[in-house]
């Protein structure tokens, strides 16, 4: 009797080995049809991946210089509300001054206000943008300026009434204070007074910020500080009129002392408003580099994105065409193998 062999009974598409193949191609195209973009570049674009690699570092980059502007937008933004606040209490404490001096208003009432005008001013100073202090300089962790009338009682407010104390032999507010003669007053103030807003007495009792601020990249080729700093000569004018007013007991003081120390304070006041609206500008000139420099980068951003985009973009069409075919192939496959599988060789004999 004569054997022969039976033929296999098989397809491309019947070998479990195809079928892999063909389900790892139908999750490659629907991965593609679903995002648009090619599944892998590596295996698609082969050498010139390295192109598409470069654009995507660059893409890197322009999106952190985007994000370090914005942040530096934000901080110059906040210096500028902060300047606004302070001099907006520099402008109040100059109003009162006017009465001060021909004695319409009660000193009480001035002094009292004056305290509160300071506390307002130490708060805008101390103003943060997204938790960082930026009247500190490069130290935007802590507040900058020393609150005057915090308990227990500052480091600048001890100081203040102890070089009171020192050239008078009284604190300020004793009655006593009323002998204390207009000359006295002035050389106080321009020598014993003024020494604790000047270096480096600024820095040891009111201020823990650094002269220099932060800078920021807010492009390739530029930087530019973000942040101001409270040691700046304006602030130290404003604190010095605010504590004139507030913290040496004018209301002690006969009617030609207190005067002297009113004029003074109208000046420094004046001299500060000034001296923060120059600031005021300065931080108008780098919000406006900054805003050129963004519109720069959102163009040169949106141009390498739409080059990483055409490298990876698909034929969508192509791609679901691709989806069906790879579907009726995995189809056909599976009832292939789903037959085989019942086949025995019962049935050949």
């Amino acid at each position: 009797m004569r054997s022969s062999l039976v033929p296999p009974l098989t397809t491309p598409f019947s070998t479990p080995a195809a079928t892999a193949r063909i389900r790892r191609e139908m999750n490659t195209a629907q991965v593609e049809l679903a995002s648009g973009r090619i599944a892998d570049i590596g295996l698609k674009m082969g050498g010139r991946s390295s192109l598409l690699v470069s654009a995507r570092s660059q893409e890197m980059l322009l999106f952190g210089l985007k994000t370090g502007a914005a942040i530096g937008a934000a901080r110059l933004t906040g210096v500028q509300q902060s300047l606004e606040l302070a001099t907006s209490s520099a402008q109040e404490l100059l109003k009162s001054l006017s009465p001060l001096l021909s004695g319409q208003t009660p000193p009480e009432q001035v002094s009292a206000h004056a305290r509160s005008l300071l506390s307002e001013f130490a708060t805008a100073v101390n103003a943060t943008v997204q938790g960082s202090h930026v009247f500190g300089g490069k130290n935007m962790t802590e507040k900058p300026l020393t609150e005057y009338f915090s308990q227990p009682p500052s480091a600048a407010r001890t100081a203040v009434e102890n070089a009171f104390v020192a050239r008078f032999g009284m604190p300020p507010a004793d009655p006593a204070a009323a002998a204390i003669t207009a000359a006295q007053m002035e050389d106080f103030l321009d020598n014993d007074f003024a020494l604790l807003f000047a270096s480096p007495q600024w820095e040891n009792l009111w201020s823990k910020a650094t002269d220099e601020g932060v800078k920021s990249l807010i492009s390739l080729h530029e930087i530019t500080p973000v942040t101001e700093s409270a040691n700046n000569p304006a602030i130290r004018k404003l604190a010095m009129a605010f504590v004139m007013v507030a913290g040496l007991g004018i209301e002690s003081l006969n009617a030609e002392t207190r005067q002297v120390i009113a004029r003074r304070a109208m000046t420094e006041t004046a001299g500060g408003i000034a001296q923060a609206d120059r600031m005021k500008g300065e931080v108008g000139y780098r919000q406006e580099r900054i805003a050129r420099a963004q519109e720069r980068l959102d163009v040169q951003h949106n141009m390498i994105s739409k080059e990483i985009a055409g490298m990876e973009r698909v034929d969508l069409n192509a791609v679901a065409s691709r989806v069906n075919e790879l579907s009726v192939r995995l189809e056909t496959s599976y009832s292939l193998t789903g037959r085989l599988q019942k086949l025995t060789l019962l049935n050949y004999l």
